[in-house]
């Protein structure tokens, strides 16, 4: 009786992708366009207080924004991957759905490893302890 109510492991992986996915969602409604009017509306017209430095490079100086850009950008590649695998069997894709679910992987993983080499950067001392 105790093994019916219990979830598989994979119901309960499925599940916590299934939240990670929505997190992701959150974070590409209300953060991403944060980061867009800061670095593509607010710089070029003049109304970030920034003057001469690039506002991306602001944004770094402390470990909380970076952590904020990080957060912004891996989640949204996060969701952007799982919506789209979540798409491929309406689309009649269902036997082609492993492969290009790990080509889509391997892209948002690069892309994260490559913000993370980018962060890291522009922010030398973000690893040293305070």
């Amino acid at each position: 009786m105790a093994g019916s109510r219990t979830l598989s492991m994979a119901a309960r992986v499925h599940a916590m992708l299934w939240g990670v996915f929505s997190l992701g969602g959150f974070i590409s409604a209300f953060l991403l366009p944060v980061l867009i009017y800061i670095n593509n509306i607010a710089y070029p017209l003049g109304l970030w207080p920034a003057g001469s430095t690039d506002p991306t490079s602001i944004l770094v100086a402390s470990r909380l924004s970076t952590l904020f850009i990080f957060v912004t950008v891996a989640g949204s590649l996060f969701h952007g991957v799982f919506r789209f695998m979540s798409t491929l069997p309406e689309l009649g894709l269902r036997g082609a759905g492993e492969k290009l679910a790990a080509v889509g992987y391997a892209i948002a993983g690069t892309a994260i490893v490559m913000l993370i080499v980018y962060l890291l950067a522009l922010n030398p001392g973000l690893l040293r302890l305070p």
